[in-house]
């Protein structure tokens, strides 16, 4: 299945936490099972630019994803981003 990659408006990124985190996850799970070293999280809209995490980045931002997951309480997400940190 192809991975949704979300496209943002320079003005509106902060309501976009959810689906930016989403794709993070979405990619270090892909990238992990490919072998990848850099996943696409966001596109910027109207510019064919993406936003990429390198994989030496990717724990820190799967951090920042589970402090924001902890924060609304969605648990089941916490666990798979543990269970990715841990694959690192």
């Amino acid at each position: 299945m192809t991975r949704h990659i979300p496209i943002l408006s320079p003005n509106n990124t902060s309501s976009k936490k959810p689906q930016v985190y989403k794709s993070l996850i979405d990619g270090v799970t892909e990238a992990i099972k490919t072998d990848k070293e850099v996943i696409k999280v966001c596109e910027v809209k109207n510019s064919n630019t993406y936003i990429t995490v390198e994989k030496p980045e990717w724990k820190e931002s799967l951090d920042s994803a589970l402090q924001f997951y902890i924060d609304i309480e969605e648990y089941e997400e916490c666990s798979k981003i543990k269970n990715l940190i841990n694959k690192l």
